[in-house]
């Protein structure tokens, strides 16, 4: 790896090479969090889910509350 980035320093102007290695580091950065980043999108939207549901099975719950308490009392 060390061979590597001496060749690019030696090879080309000093400017390019700084270029070069500064983007091989965030793309290595990048490779090395990407994995993270993935299994932290798939627990939130996991979570966000289950907090659909709960919402949902909560409004369910009330509806069938309140469509109780509207049958027993007289419409106008």
């Amino acid at each position: 790896m060390e061979w590597y980035i001496e060749q690019i320093f030696k090879e080309l102007p000093f400017g390019i090479a700084i270029a070069i290695v500064v983007f091989l580091g965030i793309l290595l950065v990048i490779w090395l969090l990407l994995p993270l980043w993935v299994l932290f999108i798939q627990w939130n939207t996991g979570k966000i889910k289950d907090e659909i549901r709960n919402l949902v099975d909560q409004l369910e719950k009330k509806g069938w509350d309140g469509e109780q308490k509207e049958m027993a009392g007289p419409k106008d």
